[in-house]
């Protein structure tokens, strides 16, 4: 997805003569730009952007989210989250990123069909002096992953320390789209970091794929249509793969 310069490829798939970029989404519809709870509104587009609502507050379902009694947080949390943050590349700073992403499952995370779900750590890390506001995540697979036929896969997101899972719009693209989906806005602060877990369940008839699950770090307020204002947040990933059931 990436070109040695470090910037994501800007690949587009011709649709007939109409040369369109193809892309499905799945798990919440179809695109949409940023969104909030704060009923910001995102630019060149009326979608709201949602943000998380703030620990140990209580959800319109009753759940509690981190900070409280809720659901505990996430295995290997305290290990994952000790571990030193990446440091930003030449290339992340030639593409403007400030934040860098780490992940705890270097070695690839695979689901099989109508099994059980599999769950990875990823951490956002701030290398700015200042706070980053609203900064939304979104989830990404190339358009070929399962041989240009849907995946079929299910990504839910929560906060690692015990937040409640929340659906995650899975892109798939080969064209960078991390506006697409993105949702669960938050601040991250001066040189600091957030940790998320994520969950992957394929259906019972998800094909054979692999590639990589992109995790985007974007600020929910970015332009759109603006290219260099979409890269001032970050993006990382894990190898992912639907294998047959053993």
């Amino acid at each position: 997805m990436y070109g040695d310069d470090g910037v994501p490829r800007r690949a587009r798939v011709a649709a007939a003569a109409a040369g369109a970029v193809i892309f499905l989404t799945a798990g919440c519809g179809g695109p949409s730009a940023a969104r909030t709870d704060g009923a910001k509104e995102a630019p060149a587009s009326g979608a709201p952007v949602l943000t998380e609502p703030p620990e140990g507050a209580t959800t319109a379902e009753g759940a509690t989210t981190a900070g409280s009694s809720g659901p505990p947080p996430a295995p290997g949390l305290a290990a994952f989250r000790d571990e030193p943050c990446p440091e930003l590349t030449d290339a992340d700073r030639a593409s403007g990123h400030r934040i860098t992403v780490a992940d705890s499952r270097p070695d690839g995370v695979t689901v099989h069909p109508g099994g059980p779900p599999q769950t990875a750590l990823v951490k956002l890390c701030s290398t700015a002096d200042e706070p980053l506001a609203g900064i939304a995540l979104s989830a990404q697979v190339e358009w070929n992953y399962a041989g240009e036929r849907a995946p079929k896969l299910t990504v839910e997101r929560r906060e690692a320390r015990g937040g409640v899972w929340r659906p995650v719009e899975l892109v798939v693209a080969t064209d960078y789209q991390p506006l697409t989906g993105a949702d669960g806005a938050r601040d991250l602060p001066a040189r600091g970091t957030r940790i998320v877990e994520y969950r992957i369940t394929a259906a019972e008839d998800a094909p054979t794929g692999s590639g990589t699950l992109m995790i985007h770090a974007i600020r929910a307020d970015a332009d759109p249509t603006d290219m260099a204002d979409q890269r001032g947040g970050g993006s990382g990933g894990f190898p992912l793969s639907t294998a047959p059931r053993p």
